[in-house]
């Protein structure tokens, strides 16, 4: 590291330090594998979301880490469950909310921004 606390990431100057200050502005509660999936998964879906029988499949999780997830997620504002009729059945749908989505921008681009400066073994001091 230089004078000026900041280290070379990539043939970039990137300030490692401030990167790293930044990331306490983002919800810890939001930092999980699962929970990002879920965020990113139901983000790309827009307002079609899905089904928590579409969910479980394609994560491949179990029941109770599901339920626990999409309640916490649904409890901080960022999911939004909806009764969709499916055969003649009533299924649990979800989608994600205005400010889900915005979250999940926030910590999309931190983590891209850490994956290209901070996150780089091979960064030169």
């Amino acid at each position: 590291m230089t004078g000026n606390r900041t280290m070379q990431c990539n043939g970039l100057d990137g300030d490692l330090l401030a990167l790293l200050a930044e990331s306490h502005g983002l919800k810890a509660r939001v930092f999980s594998l699962l929970r990002l999936q879920l965020l990113r998964g139901l983000a790309s879906l827009g307002q079609d979301g899905a089904t928590y029988r579409e969910l479980k499949a394609a994560l491949e999780v179990s029941d109770g880490a599901l339920y626990a997830n999409l309640k916490a997620l649904i409890a901080m504002g960022y999911l939004e469950p909806e009764k969709v009729p499916v055969e003649n059945k009533e299924l649990e749908s979800y989608r994600v909310t205005p400010a889900g989505d915005g979250e999940w921008e926030r910590v999309r681009d931190w983590l891209c921004r850490f994956c290209e400066c901070g996150g780089d073994r091979r960064a030169e001091p």
